[in-house]
């Protein structure tokens, strides 16, 4: 492809993969869609980490969260890592990041609740001075943080006050679902778009873009504007995956632990009766539809400056979102699909329009399959590996497997993910008993054959490729330089 091919990557938030349209009739996204039917819709694609850092720096670097070094929230990317951006701007592109990176703590480092300054959020590699390779970044984070709130009081100081006050007074999961009274024009995924469409129609066309816009929300709170949660008032909502006593099945060590505490992610359990649940989804599909729209606002900027005949476009999420599953909620140290399983989009100039795959796609196959898509070479030390010969057709899958991690070394808690075409292992480091799910005869997760006899072979065979992955997925670098 010419240097001239410009690339959009499109997050966002604890996005559920059965949350698109085009998966789940319940929910409005008329513009992904149709990006689904212009590109190829991958239907098993997992996230490197059940929560945000360390899923983003994945997205960011092609490389696992044990290698980047932002293995949990409350960590940062470090500063050396080769980034996405890095790659591009070696080719001459212009890097632009707008919205909600996560690649260091918002929170300060004594738990006080109180939030870093932009001074340490926002600063620049003393590499380079660049933003982890961004030439320009627009952030907003979670709550009150970034560009937004600044843009937000400027423009209406009582919306902005609301706003605020919204977002802190959501601090479980019985109080964070209402529907904003903020007007969508003022709304933070509103003003990412805005962020967007500025880059876009202010960009000199004869260099190549890289563009990331990546959405806040459907992270909870649910809190969609009004307008959008009236367009699911009607909608049909069925109960989440729970099977009386399946709380049994969860590891044993997480239950102990987990009680009256706070898991890094959240992934909180949850007494809502059935109404309550029903309103979560609702609004959480709401949410989504809000950016659905604000992407097609954007793409009709790609349109406007003739940009879009050249775009690589991809579209994901950091990870899912329990919504009530297995009596749990939000994200965290679980490994169920509607966390892990996450939407994938690739839409690349040429490739046949329209498919649908099950091949198995990571977080680190972004960075390898986008620098392809334009028709660049990838680099030592990426980790994942180019999804390019699936796009075109040339293999049905490119992987056996895929791995998702949760380390929070200082919980005690490091676990690993195998899922296969069929089957999903978790192992925890340090305990004998795990989880083993036959997707094929339970879909749903609802039965745990890792102490099952008759599934004894099955769980040898995943643990041994399992070994096998680990020992792969160590961190290549640095690179050998001569032989002696």
């Amino acid at each position: 492809m010419s240097k001239r091919t410009h690339i959009w990557l499109i997050t966002t938030d604890q996005m559920r993969a059965d949350a698109l349209g085009i998966e789940n009739s319940a929910v409005l996204t008329p513009e992904l869609d149709k990006l689904a039917a212009q590109g190829t819709l991958f239907t098993g694609a997992y996230c490197a980490s059940p929560i945000c850092t360390p899923s983003r720096a994945s997205i960011f670097t092609g490389r696992y969260p044990h290698v980047h070094g932002a293995w949990n929230i409350g960590t940062a990317l470090n500063e050396d890592e080769i980034t996405l951006c890095d790659h591009l701007k070696k080719a001459d592109y212009k890097t632009i990041g707008i919205g909600k990176m996560h690649f260091r703590p918002q929170m300060k480092g004594d738990f006080s609740q109180e939030y870093e300054e932009p001074a340490y959020r926002d600063r620049g590699r003393s590499t380079d001075g660049t933003y982890y390779g961004f030439d320009e970044h627009h952030i907003t984070e979670d709550n009150c943080i970034g560009e937004y709130i600044e843009w937000l009081r400027e423009r209406d100081p009582i919306a902005a006050e609301r706003f605020s006050k919204d977002r802190f007074r959501a601090s479980d999961a019985q109080s964070d679902v209402w529907e904003s009274e903020i007007p969508p024009e003022l709304h933070q995924t509103y003003w990412i778009a805005e962020r967007s469409i500025d880059a876009v129609l202010s960009h000199k066309t004869d260099q190549p873009l890289f563009l990331w816009s990546s959405f806040v929300d459907p992270h909870h709170p649910f809190d969609p504007p009004q307008a959008y949660a009236e367009m699911y008032a009607d909608t049909d909502i069925p109960s989440p995956i729970r099977e009386a006593g399946d709380v049994h099945l969860r590891p044993e060590h997480l239950l102990r632990q987990g009680q009256g505490g706070y898991w890094p992610g959240g992934g909180e359990e949850h007494s809502h009766n059935e109404e309550h649940l029903k309103r979560i989804t609702r609004n959480y599909y709401a949410m989504i539809t809000f950016i659905d729209e604000q992407i097609g606002r954007i793409i009709k900027a790609w349109q406007q400056k003739e940009m879009y005949d050249d775009l690589i476009i991809l579209f994901t999420s950091d990870h899912g979102e329990l919504l009530g599953d297995h009596g749990l909620m939000y994200k965290g140290p679980w490994f169920y699909e509607g966390l892990t399983r996450i939407p994938m989009i690739v839409r690349v100039p040429g490739m046949a329009p329209g498919q649908r795959v099950s091949a198995l796609m990571e977080h680190v196959d972004i960075v390898p399959t986008l620098l392809e898509a334009a028709g660049l070479n990838s680099a030592y030390g990426i980790q994942g590996v180019s999804q390019m010969d699936v796009l075109a057709g040339r293999q049905s899958h490119v992987r056996n497997s895929a791995i998702t991690a949760y380390i929070a070394h200082d919980r005690g808690i490091n676990a690993k993910c195998l899922r296969t075409s069929r089957y999903k292992l978790v192992v925890f480091t340090g305990e004998t008993y795990g989880e083993l799910y036959d997707l094929k005869e339970d879909p749903q997760e609802n039965h745990n054959h890792f102490e099952d006899p008759d599934y004894r072979v099955i769980r040898l065979e995943m643990m041994e490729l399992l070994v096998h992955r680990m020992i792969q997925d160590q961190d290549p670098l640095p690179e050998r330089r001569c032989s002696w």
